[in-house]
């Protein structure tokens, strides 16, 4: 890490002081091993993060540990580093997408028609929710979207996370992903790991970037456009800001709907990315005030629109929503939909998000090595729903198109207070005690959306005037309803912690740590959690690390609060569905037997350890185990009976006798996640240049090990279990000589199988990523690149019987890498 007066202001947590061991790592290289990986590498230009590898492990980290020096390789858990060139070179716009690039046990897909989910992506690390991976920014707590997720994967389904693509990859000095439990250090959320975003904070320069691309199939153009600059603030403080532009074009996968008529547009919906435009912004800033003193001050502002598809509704008889004829007086032959649209229809889903924080705080430390940290932040997050070329069927012609869906809004205050003093007890080093407390308010709101988009009309039960049949219409904005006023307002809690680290030398070479925390929620009562962590060093270059945690999260308001009725399509039917999603606490909820949620809590064992082999070539290998108990999440699907409708709809319940799904959020079951991360870097000189080696590999494995299988039944369980390929792996080589750079990638992954969409068992893959660059006059630096080199698909998923993809989807969206195929990319950028 380049230390600086700057660099010690942006810090986020507070730490002491222990002194520094010696890394132990040799000075030469193991030619026979790593030239190997070398000579692999340029055939298949393979398996993780690039980064100059010794670098990355020799810098400080303050993810995982509260003392101040501690690099990567010394770290008590295992921890991976980034700095801000391993972000930069890197094809993909998205943070999400830049992440998965860098840690295999990192995990995140793009949903074609995901409601939400297409706006805001949910990540998984080490195969749990997106929700147990706690983000910090400047090691602050950063706050969750407003999305509580109900599509993007059944991993996914019914987490609330932040969302990660709000943070710009040029405003990023260094990411640091831990992965191990930390509730105990950090509170809720910090099941499956830490990944704590560093902001740069230099006081003066800045580069700029321009980037553009497009798929081999020439679709989904794209544009980044991103500018940081760092200024003086005053003698002695620094400003810092980063600003970016993304457009980007929607892509198509998928073949014309079979049903489709002759005049409707080709195709008429669309399986690939979604059409987005954002900007986004990212300041840092701190001062120094002499005598120990220092302020800092940090915040966001984002704003991104994307509009996708929904699912075609064909011009059919037999279609729940074009297909009854509704009386009108005047009209024999009354009326149907598709007098409006005669070739059909494909509603149109708009999302509006907006995103902003401010962080601020003042530290101190004093003459005796005390110090301590004050600091406040406020976070919040807004996502508006529009939706168009739709209709509400219950209102008949009466209807309007275009409908506002509502609001949900995500707002989290945090107060804290953090102490730190290193005590010399007569052991290897002072023993580092940290401590403090925290109170946090959160909000979670839902805005209702207009009458129209939510009303029960006078169609949803009527006599078909064609078959003279009783039947009934779909209530609200067909596709998505909005948000009714009864299921509206603004939910708030409030949860006090306190929190106890230490962290020392017991002798040279073992270090030892033990923190507890208390939390104390309004509404779901209070919770001690714990950690012991200890690392120890058989030899220079061999050293033992493991750990012991607990771990918990409280149901969030928000998933408390949501829900959603959505048209979706299940294995084995080529009808659309209409699925209802409900709080535990509703009358749907109850009808089908929900309880009340409860926390979820987690038990954490890992252990491995970090070797440095003969050439300077190390390599870490760690294991883990963690298991949850009463796990938050969606149940699976109920399918409810003429009489369960007719029973929900004499309770009060909108658009029952239409409802073909229903679950619900629930507790009702444990897993057990165990798996092995194994990470190896190297970099060496090589003829006239260097060449930086870095290999990782993740083995992950979730099993549902206690449910209720009146709750999550098998389907549900087999996606939980498999949805997610065993084995990831990445290899990264970076060969720089004068000017030029050289990067190439191979990512792997394995089988995965997803059971409740298509049934069916996709096959393994390897991608292949490269990337070349020349750099003018130390400043301007031209780079051209490819990501997914060979064009490599998943599997297509299985077709219908008449030999067509039903509703004209060819790959499924619940690929790990993508559907979408090659992609090139050409970037400018420009440093001062």
């Amino acid at each position: 890490m380049r230390s600086s007066q700057k660099g010690s202001l942006q810090k986020g947590s507070l730490t002491g002081t222990l002194p520094r061991r010696g890394s132990g790592i040799a000075d030469t290289v193991s030619r026979r091993l790593m030239l190997g990986l070398a000579a692999g590498s340029c055939l298949v230009p393979v398996l993780s993060p690039p980064a100059l590898a010794q670098e990355s492990l020799d810098e400080i980290i303050v993810t995982g540990t509260r003392v101040s020096n501690r690099t990567a390789t010394e770290s008590l858990s295992p921890i991976d580093v980034f700095g801000a060139d391993d972000l930069q070179r890197q094809g993909p716009t998205d943070t999400n997408d830049i992440l998965r690039t860098l840690v295999p046990s990192f995990n995140v897909s793009r949903n074609a028609i995901s409601d939400g989910s297409t706006f805001v992506r949910p990540p998984t690390l080490r195969g749990l929710p997106p929700d147990q991976t706690l983000v910090l920014v400047n090691g602050k707590r950063r706050h969750r979207s407003a999305l509580v997720q109900l599509g993007g994967g059944a991993l996914a389904a019914g987490a609330q996370a932040p969302d990660l693509a709000q943070i710009p990859s040029i405003a990023i000095k260094q990411v640091e992903v831990l992965r191990d439990g930390a509730s105990a250090q950090y509170g809720s959320d910090a099941i499956a790991g830490v990944i704590n975003f560093q902001l740069k904070d230099d006081a003066d320069g800045g580069s700029a970037s321009l980037q553009y691309g497009s798929t081999f199939e020439g679709d989904g153009d794209n544009l980044r456009a991103q500018a940081n600059v760092g200024l003086p603030l005053g003698d002695t403080g620094f400003f810092n800001a980063s600003a970016e532009y993304v457009n980007a074009d929607p892509t198509n996968r998928g073949l014309q709907h079979p049903e489709a008529t002759a005049g409707a547009p080709d195709p008429v919906m669309n399986w690939g990315d979604p059409n987005s435009e954002a900007e986004r912004l990212f300041v840092n800033s701190g001062i120094d005030l002499g005598e120990g003193k220092s302020i800092f001050a940090f915040g966001n502002y984002g704003s991104s629109k994307t509009d996708g598809s929904f699912y075609y509704r064909p011009p059919t008889l037999d279609h729940a929503v074009n297909g009854p004829t509704i009386p009108v007086p005047g009209q024999p032959s009354g009326f149907r939909f598709t007098d409006w649209f005669p070739d059909g229809f494909t509603p149109r889903f708009y999302g509006d998000l907006k995103d902003a924080s401010i962080v601020g705080g003042f530290r101190h430390e004093l003459d005796s090595g005390f110090r301590y940290e004050l600091s406040a932040g406020f976070g919040r997050s807004q996502l508006d729903y529009d939706l168009k070329n739709t209709v509400n069927p219950s209102l008949g012609p009466d209807s309007p198109t275009s409908f506002y869906v509502g609001r949900m809004v995500q707002e989290e205050t945090n107060l804290n207070a953090d102490f730190a003093y290193p005590v010399e007890v007569g052991l290897a080093s002072p023993l580092n005690i940290a401590f403090g407390g925290e109170y946090r308010r959160e909000l979670y709101e839902i805005g209702p959306g207009d009458t129209a988009s939510y009303a029960v009309g006078p169609y949803a039960y009527f006599i078909d005037a064609r078959t003279g049949l009783p039947t009934g219409l779909p209530v609200g904005s067909n596709g998505y309803p909005g948000f009714r006023p009864e299921d509206s307002g603004e939910f708030k809690r409030d949860n006090v912690a306190a929190y106890l680290d230490t962290e020392v030398d017991l002798v040279e070479g073992f270090t030892l740590g033990v923190a507890g925390r208390y939390e104390d929620f309004d509404d779901f009562g209070d919770k001690i959690n714990w950690k012991v962590s200890g690392r120890y060093e058989l030899t220079d270059d061999l050293a033992l690390r493991g750990s012991v945690n607990t771990g918990f999260r409280v149901p969030t308001p928000g998933q408390a609060q949501t829900s959603s009725v959505q048209t979706t399509f299940v294995a084995g039917n080529p009808n659309p569905v209409a699925r209802g999603t409900y709080p535990a606490a509703s009358v749907v909820a109850r009808y089908f037997g929900a309880e009340p949620l409860t926390p979820e809590e987690s038990f954490n064992i890992a252990g491995g350890f970090v070797a440095t082999l003969p050439g300077a070539v190390t390599l870490t290998v760690d294991y883990y185990n963690i298991k949850v108990e009463d796990r938050i999440a969606i149940s699976g699907d109920f399918e409810p009976t003429a009489a369960d409708q007719a029973a929900l709809a004499a309770l009060g319940v909108p658009g029952a006798n239409t409802l073909g799904l229903v679950n619900y959020f629930t507790n009702a079951f444990d897993t057990r996640t165990e798996g092995i991360d194994v990470v190896a870097n190297t970099s060496f000189d090589a003829g006239e240049g260097t060449l930086a080696l870095t290999g990782a590999l993740n083995y992950n494995r979730t099993k549902v090990t206690k449910r209720d299988e009146t709750v999550i039944g098998d389907t549900r369980k087999a996606d939980i279990e498999d949805m997610l390929p065993d084995w990831r792996g990445t290899l990264t080589a970076l060969y720089t000589i004068g000017p030029f750079s050289l990067q190439t990638r191979g990512s792997y992954y394995s089988k995965w199988t997803d059971t409740g969409s298509y049934a069916q068992t996709f096959g393994s893959e390897w991608l292949f990523d490269a990337e070349v660059s020349y750099t003018h006059a130390e400043w301007l630096t031209l780079s051209v690149g490819v990501d997914n080199l060979f064009d490599n698909h998943p599997d297509r998923v299985y077709t219908q019987a008449d030999g067509t993809y039903s509703y004209g989807q060819v790959y499924p969206d619940s690929s790990p890498f993508g559907y979408n195929g090659g992609l090139w990319y050409a970037r400018l950028t420009a440093t001062f």
